[in-house]
């Protein structure tokens, strides 16, 4: 009976210790078991790309000067030759400009001599936008016409010179547009037509002008 009493308790002891012992090793197989969990965070990068165009713009005249010759109260003066003026634009989606300004004398627009400090007045007196020239009257303006001359977009002339007849748009000093292009033109043509007209009481001597052209980007 000893015997028993002694050997129960010891073995009861001994499945004890083996449960425990067995749960463990099923609880660090568990924990081996789970996949492992990692989070990381994302990530980017932006790179900016950026680039510039330039319009090329160009304008050439066909000539550097023109002449009325001897003006007279009798009759209106056409200026030989005309002047022709190409413009180019490239890489401006809204086209170009031409533009026309003059040095005129004394302040205002005109034919001016020098040496009487003397006026004729573009396009008359009173300096209007536009002027029907008339023999025996004061006046002198220009004219401008397209041709059908180079490529791309056409020009299309200011209302102020699209003049024929003896009609004549006036100059100025601040400049104006001559004509202009909606989009990208080549090589695309205006010819300008000078005409002038004096009175009895027009000083004498001689008189100039300059008249400059020049294209800009729209």
């Amino acid at each position: 009976m000893k015997d028993k009493e002694f050997y129960l308790p010891y073995f009861i002891g001994v499945l004890m210790i083996t449960a425990i012992i067995a749960s463990w090793f099923v609880s660090v197989s568990e924990i081996a078991l789970q996949p492992a969990n990692f989070t990381q965070a994302a990530t980017s990068a932006a790179v900016t790309v950026s680039a510039s165009v330039t319009a090329t713009i160009s304008c050439a005249v066909s000539t550097t000067t023109t002449d009325f010759g001897t003006l007279t109260s009798a009759s209106i003066s056409t200026a030989s030759p005309n002047a022709s003026t190409s413009m180019s634009c490239a890489n401006s989606s809204a086209g170009c400009t031409l533009s026309v300004k003059n040095n005129g004398g004394g302040g205002n627009s005109g034919l001016w001599n020098s040496v009487s400090s003397y006026l004729i007045p573009s396009p008359a007196s009173g300096y209007p936008a536009t002027s029907t020239l008339a023999a025996g009257t004061e006046g002198y303006g220009i004219q401008g016409a397209t041709t059908t001359a180079g490529s791309g977009a056409t020009l299309g002339a200011a209302t102020r010179y699209l003049q024929t007849g003896n009609v004549v748009g006036g100059l100025l000093i601040a400049g104006t547009t001559l004509a202009s292009s909606s989009a990208t033109t080549s090589a695309r043509e205006m010819i300008v037509t000078h005409k002038a007209a004096i009175s009895t009481g027009t000083s004498g001597g001689s008189y100039t002008d300059t008249i400059t052209y020049s294209c800009t980007a729209n």
